[in-house]
């Protein structure tokens, strides 16, 4: 809206033309998103514990859980909403991938709604795993046709798989196994986020990690210059993207103000489901997915600690872990849930950098 404005204003107002830069919407996002949940926050926790909109702890689950019976949940809302009405403030709304980014949450936070919502009303178990996957599927689509209907980097290289660690390295799978491929990334990264989304704070702090890094991704992606010295491929549009990522690292930052141990309220599959699927949309947007998995590699391996306990179990009838997901495993061998959390974070700040270094050294 501000840059609309701007460029209306423009002539009688001098002073609008500083939304013109994105840089500055960009810092303008943050923390308009980051006072907004920290300030809507604790009556948003008053009304949520009001409405008995609390969460259910796992009977199988380290003891020390049961505490935590009752904390309201659906937190996603708050970070989302936050996300979404700072973006119609603060982005360019002529912009493709602002715009594709909008209903792309929206479709996610749906999901996760709906999901949240059947949790408190009607079943514990939520909206089935087939409904779950098909709205997904649906947010495949969305990404996927603004793909195919713009080629922004060409028919060869839009429907490729880029390499980051070399140069002028790419595999063209073409464009059905692309859309394979897009969705794979989405399904799986909205289900690695709710799955690592079980301790406080575990998975607030690695999505704005992994957030910051794109960031980064974006203003040299979308900058001719930067793009040719860092060796990336320019996409025409994309540094608008860092205005969207400014919003959710805002967002998240407020919400970790709440959700720090010990938690005050968890996000929800309204936030997990969501922040994992923009995330992924982004990395698509900027042909940096495998790159993305490398920095987000906290959430690789809890859903891979997941899938593989569910595998040898059916299997073989015996677990690898003492629980799944792997943060679980390390509480229930006497690991403190502060540690486990803090480790994790570690690891993804270890990992930005590598993934930092990375665009350098290529």
């Amino acid at each position: 809206m501000l840059f609309l404005l701007q460029q209306l204003l423009i002539n009688k107002i001098s002073f609008m033309r500083v939304f013109k830069y994105i840089s500055v919407r960009a810092m303008l996002a943050f923390f308009l998103s980051y006072f907004i949940v920290l300030l809507v926050g604790r009556p948003f926790i008053k009304f949520l514990r009001r409405k008995k909109i609390g969460d259910d702890i796992r009977e199988e689950g380290p003891q020390s859980h049961f505490s935590k019976k009752g904390t309201p949940t659906m937190g996603g809302v708050l970070i989302i909403g936050s996300v979404l009405f700072t973006t119609l403030i603060t982005g360019n709304l002529t912009n493709r991938y602002i715009l594709s980014l909008i209903v792309v949450t929206i479709i996610f936070s749906a999901i996760g709604f709906i999901d949240d919502y059947i949790k408190f009303t009607k079943s514990k178990k939520g909206l089935s795993g087939k409904k779950k996957i098909l709205g997904q599927l649906i947010a495949s689509v969305v990404v996927y046709a603004i793909l195919y209907t713009f080629k922004p980097l060409g028919s060869e290289l839009t429907f490729s798989v880029v390499n980051p660690l070399f140069k002028n390295s790419y595999l063209y799978i073409g464009p059905i196994l692309m859309f394979i491929f897009i969705a794979f990334v989405l399904v799986g990264s909205s289900n690695a986020v709710n799955v690592t989304d079980g301790l406080d704070g575990l998975v607030i702090v690695p999505v704005m990690i992994v957030a910051f890094v794109l960031l980064i991704v974006s203003y040299f992606t979308g900058n001719i210059n930067w793009s040719r010295y860092l060796n990336l491929y320019y996409v025409s549009g994309t540094g608008e993207i860092m205005v969207y990522l400014s919003a959710l690292i805002g967002a998240g930052l407020g919400f970790l103000w709440y959700n720090f141990y010990p938690a005050q309220i968890f996000m929800g599959d309204t936030g997990s489901l969501t922040l994992g699927g923009v995330l992924a949309t982004i990395s698509i947007f900027l042909k940096q997915e495998l790159l993305f998995a490398l920095v987000g590699i906290v959430f690789v391996v809890e859903a891979l600690s997941v899938i593989l306990q569910v595998w040898s179990f059916k299997k073989r009838g015996k677990r690898i872990f003492a629980m799944a997901p792997i943060h679980h495993h390390f509480e229930l061998k006497g690991m403190p849930e502060t540690k486990v959390t803090a480790r994790f974070w570690i690891i993804t700040i270890m990992f930005a950098i590598l993934g930092i270094l990375i665009l350098k050294l290529r």
